[in-house]
């Protein structure tokens, strides 16, 4: 330790980096707390010499040993205040080049013999507040009373260099920026800008002072570079200058450069060269812009006449002094080949056989500058590294197929380019495994022996042994030696009737011809005839027994050896036929509703159509059928259906059949118990109710409960019956007909028992039609006792002639009275009541040509009139009027509205003579 508490005012005359404090008194080992303020950072110095950052909020424990501290790190130049008689002390930095750090640090130092706690504390902000606590003693207690103290003021920071913003020939623009905090406390007030005057020297003058961050300097010369520093003042006092930098006014257009000059070329690089344009001095800073036209990039080369470009591109050269000039001639060079790169590591293509394989593989992505590549592809046998590579292909292609090669071997194979730059590095290994050898095709299996109609016995094996099969001639084996695994002498005798012998092939019996491998399993594929042969059995037994044969069918069938290695191809086909038989029992046996031939005297009630399908014919055509029903047979012969006649209404019977052929006649099918409908019902007898110009309302009697009934009209266009009516009502109105004309109807009774017969056809007619009814009469009034009645008129109506009837209600009457009758649709009434209702209403009459009847409509909705008599000067105006036709009131509505207009008129006039009686 070098320094002690009383010489810290000394400080001030130099700036130690470290502060080793110690501990007074006692040497023995002690513990010190150093308390870290929330956003400060504690910093001593390791054993090692390394510095180590605490962030507070913080407390660090210190051990004294020897009765020593570990040094802190205080940043040098500061001033020292001492408060309270030497007990504690306030040390904060006053140095510019510490102004932005924050650090803060607290040292405690216990001593045993002046029982006095000296705190340091270092804060190196300026015009900062602070809040420094002391604690005191081994044992930590209370924090005393915060101290608040605030740093002074300084000189502000360096600023940031100008920078130009705009230049021409005569003039050059700076700005600046102002990085924060640099006032250090106090706020900048100006700002001042020296120059060199374009002298290049270091006597630089003043060329702008004031608060403005931009200058704009003119009547300069043009190509002429000028240097600047800039320095900031505030009211404590003025920074030191920023960084000189140098600014060139606009000068001319650089002249045409020349074309670069090639000094050597590599493989993925080319160094260029070019010459500096005449007539600039050396102080005059060039940038030259060398651009690639294939690639599009651009590189600026400051202060150097040399370049080193990794591409191959023609490039030329612009030279600049803010303005560019135009290009220089292109230059075009070419990187040497090179080795290229490192093809795909193969793959395989397909699938992987015994003896061969195919691999693919892709280009490398670097093709080293040539464009035909070779690739050289290598084998070895086996997975060791010891052995030797064989060369298995040489060529441009990017795929090859190895063959000759072992089964179930492990083979290695790598690749490589070459081309003129050289040959590239290996692949890594591809292994490859073939497949191992399948056993050999096995032998086509000649079936022997007696087959069964509906089974047969196969049996096979590596190992030979007897074969219980088929054969087209329907053999027996009677007897078969064996020598050495192999059959011989096999006599045989026809199943058929009469003995014989075959010849039989010792070698057709069924094993696979690779002894020697191991077979794991084997498959035995089945058919029926010419259908697709499907698997039957897999496994390991040598023998199966197929089932559910059909008789007198030929079957096909063939093996197939499998082993860990594969599968052997499959044998020749073995066909056999096994023996006919009688046919199958008939299936689907059902009945019908109709006779499928369509018989007119078919009846559900005694008559039964059976229907059934074919059965197996098991290997010979069926001649006929047999249908029982109950204790009789009857013989239909060759078809599939049969019609029962001669039954009994309502009765059950019990129907079977079976197939015949010329092995015999089948089973008989499940008994199909059916029961006969009964007699269906009677038609009933056919009414016509009412009838109309457009419509027949018909009836008739009911027969019996639950009955449906069946109403049929005649269509006289198309000759036939058209069904109107399907229900079980009594009664049916048949409209949309036409008027005065006949139609033909017919009726059936429908219950459970069936269909009942038709009725005889009954013809009914329809009646005329009457007129239609008319509107309501119009009336005009021609003098005080004459109206004039008119009405519309109606065509004949089919020939017959149409003539009116007018009647007429007047007063309280309660009949009304004809007072016209003819074909005229207008009339002329005289002698009307005065003071009386007139109502008319008319009704048109259709005078039959035929019959002479006359049918006559509904009346019109009357027309109410009235002829009042009002005074005698309203009636001689109605007479002076003569002839002119007036429309009387026809209805109470307007003669209610006629009242309201005399008497408005009426008001009207007495207001008008009121108010000049008023006024005069």
């Amino acid at each position: 330790v070098t320094m002690m508490m009383m010489d810290l005012p000394a400080l001030l005359d130099r700036e130690p980096p470290v502060i080793l404090p110690m501990l007074v008194g006692e040497t023995s080992q002690q513990v010190v707390f150093v308390q870290v303020n929330p956003g400060e950072t504690f910093a001593i110095r390791t054993q090692d010499g390394s510095l180590q950052c605490i962030q507070g909020p913080a407390e660090v424990p210190m051990m004294s040993v020897n009765g020593s501290v570990p040094p802190i790190y205080v940043p040098p130049g500061y001033i020292s205040q001492v408060w309270g008689g030497g007990v504690l002390y306030f040390i904060w930095s006053a140095s510019k080049q510490y102004m932005n750090l924050l650090f803060f640090a607290v040292v405690l130092l216990y001593s045993t013999a002046l029982r006095d706690t000296v705190c340091v504390c270092v804060c190196v902000c300026v015009c900062v507040s602070y809040r420094i606590n002391a604690l005191c003693g081994n044992v930590r207690g209370s924090s005393s009373e915060p101290v608040v103290f605030t740093t002074l003021a300084s000189s502000p920071e360096c600023p940031l260099p100008p920078r130009l913003s705009h230049r021409t020939k005569s003039s050059l623009t700076l700005q600046w920026k102002v990085r924060s905090r640099i006032d250090n406390g106090s706020k900048v007030t100006h700002y001042l800008l020296e120059w060199d005057e374009g002298k290049t020297s270091s006597v630089f003058k003043e060329c702008y002072f004031g608060a403005q961050r931009h200058c704009k300097l003119t009547h300069l010369s043009s190509a002429m570079g000028y240097k600047f520093r800039l320095a900031a003042r505030n009211d404590i006092g003025t920074s030191g200058f920023s960084p000189e930098m140098v600014f060139f006014t606009s000068g001319p257009l650089p002249p045409l450069p020349k074309m670069p000059r090639l000094v050597q070329a590599g493989t993925a690089w080319v160094s260029l060269e070019w010459s500096r344009p005449k007539g600039y001095r050396p102080e005059e800073v060039l940038t030259y812009t060398l651009e690639a036209r294939e690639e599009n990039k651009v590189r600026d080369v400051r202060h150097t006449t040399q370049v080193m470009l990794v591409s191959l591109m023609p490039l030329y050269i612009m030279p600049y002094r803010e303005r560019r000039s135009g290009p220089s001639s292109t230059l075009v060079c070419t990187t040497t080949l090179d080795i290229p790169g490192v093809p795909t590591k193969p793959c395989l293509k397909g699938e992987v056989l015994p003896h061969s394989f195919c691999v693919t593989w892709d280009p490398p992505q670097d093709d080293g500058g040539t464009e035909v590549m070779t690739y050289l592809l290598e084998i070895s046998e086996g997975n060791y590294e010891g052995s030797p590579w064989e060369v298995t292909y040489c060529g441009t292609a990017s795929e090859h197929t190895c063959d000759g090669l072992k089964p179930d071997m492990v083979y290695r194979l790598r690749l490589c380019s070459i081309s003129t730059g050289g040959r590239s590095q290996f692949t890594e290994c591809l292994l490859v495994r073939t497949l191992g050898m399948a056993p050999g095709p096995c032998t086509p299996p000649r079936i022997l022996g007696k087959v069964k109609q509906k089974e047969v016995h196969l049996l096979w094996g590596q190992y030979l042994s007897p074969v219980i099969a088929t054969s087209p001639l329907h053999c027996h084996v009677t007897s078969c030696g064996w020598h050495g695994g192999t059959v011989s002498n096999v006599a045989v005798s026809s199943c058929l009737g009469g003995a014989a012998e075959c010849e039989v092939d010792p070698h057709s019996l069924w094993s696979p011809e690779s002894s020697d491998v191991s077979v794991s399993e084997y498959h035995l594929e089945w058919s029926r005839n010419d259908d697709p042969l499907q698997l039957v059995y897999s496994g390991t037994d040598t023998q199966r027994e197929i089932c559910d044969l059909t008789p007198g069918t030929r079957y096909r069938c063939r093996v197939q050896a499998v082993s860990e290695m594969g599968v052997s191809p499959f044998s020749e086909l073995a066909s056999c036929c096994t023996p006919a038989a009688s046919p199958d029992v008939v299936p689907n046996l059902t009945t019908l509703e109709q006779d499928p031939a369509g018989s007119p005297s078919f009846s559900p009630s005694t008559c039964l159509a059976l229907k059934w399908e074919e059965p197996c014919a098991n290997g010979a055509p069926i001649m006929s059928y047999t249908v029982a029903l109950g204790d009789q047979l009857i013989n239909v012969g060759c078809i599939t259906g049969h019609v029962i006649e001669g039954l009994q209404p309502n009765y059950e019977y019990s129907v079977r059949v079976q197939a015949v052929n010329e092995f015999g006649a089948g089973l008989f099918c499940v008994p199909l118990h059916v029961r006969t409908r009964p007699l269906p019902p009677s038609p009933p007898l056919l009414e016509c109710a009412a009838v109309g110009p457009q419509s027949l309302r018909l009836k008739w009697s009911p027969t019996a409960r639950e009955t449906a009934y069946v109403l049929q009209m005649e269509d006289q266009k198309r000759q036939r019956f058209v069904t109107m009516y399907r229900g079980p009502s009594h009664t049916y109105k048949v409209q949309r007909l036409m008027e005065w004309s006949s139609y033909a109807f017919r009726i059936q009774a429908v219950s459970s028992a069936g269909e009942g017969p038709f009725s005889d056809t009954y013809t009914f007619n329809t009646a005329k039609s009457l007129p239609p009814a008319l509107k309501a009469p119009r009336v005009t009034q021609l003098n005080g006792s004459t109206c004039r009645i008119t009405w519309d008129g109606i065509p004949p109506m089919r020939g017959d002639p149409i003539s009116f009837i007018l009647q007429v209600l007047v007063g309280r009457e309660s009949e009304y009275k004809q007072v016209f009758k003819g074909e005229e649709t207008a009339f002329l009434m005289e002698g009307l009541v005065r003071n009386a209702e007139h109502r008319f209403r008319v009704a048109a009459c259709r005078r039959c040509s035929d019959t002479d009847q006359e049918l006559c409509g509904p009346f019109s909705p009357p027309c109410l009139f009235s002829a009042p008599l009002l005074n005698p000067t309203a009636d001689a105006l109605l007479r002076g009027k003569g002839d002119q036709s007036y429309s009387g009131i026809c209805t109470d509505e307007q003669f209610a509205a006629l009242i309201v207009v005399v008497l408005t008129a009426i008001s009207i006039v007495t207001a008008f003579v009121l108010h000049f009686l008023v006024m005069e």
